[in-house]
């Protein structure tokens, strides 16, 4: 089992968060690709997205849904999705396909094992990189070091 330390950057977002079962996150992988398809925005980069803890939940979490699009865009009031600029990891415990792990959550309880017994302080909150290749499905997840994380 490999693991990296990373930055995770990204420019030019539009981000769908919602609160769901942990088992459905792929829910909102569709519903970004139906709504970009209704609004003719264009992707140029791998959709990815976070989960962080709910408090006294094991089977829900806070997800936020992430397509780098080509250029900003202004959105409607009423839609559930917004444009950020940009998302910075500065540094990031990083992972792919957790060594072939079907379960991404299975993967995460890895790197924290990792991280305690190297003593790497973790966030609570992760990222799920989906990388297509070859019509299968690569996954990194990425968690990011504590307090050296999100930037912007």
């Amino acid at each position: 089992m490999q693991f990296e330390t990373r930055s995770l950057i990204f420019d030019n977002l539009l981000v769908y968060e919602t609160r769901q079962l942990r088992k459905n996150w792929q829910q909102g992988l569709f519903i970004m690709e139906d709504f970009i398809l209704a609004e003719g925005i264009y992707q140029n980069g791998p959709i990815f997205f976070s989960v962080s803890p709910e408090k006294n939940e094991d089977k829900f979490g806070k997800f936020t849904y992430y397509l780098p699009i080509s250029e900003p865009v202004r959105l409607s009031d009423e839609t559930d999705f917004f444009f950020q600029e940009q998302l910075y990891i500065k540094e990031a415990l990083v992972l792919r396909q957790a060594d072939q792990a079907t379960d991404f959550h299975a993967a995460y309880k890895r790197v924290q094992e990792y991280a305690h017994q190297h003593d790497v302080p973790l966030e609570d909150t992760f990222y799920c990189v989906l990388l297509e290749v070859y019509d299968e499905v690569i996954i990194d997840l990425y968690i990011p070091l504590n307090n050296r994380g999100e930037s912007s």
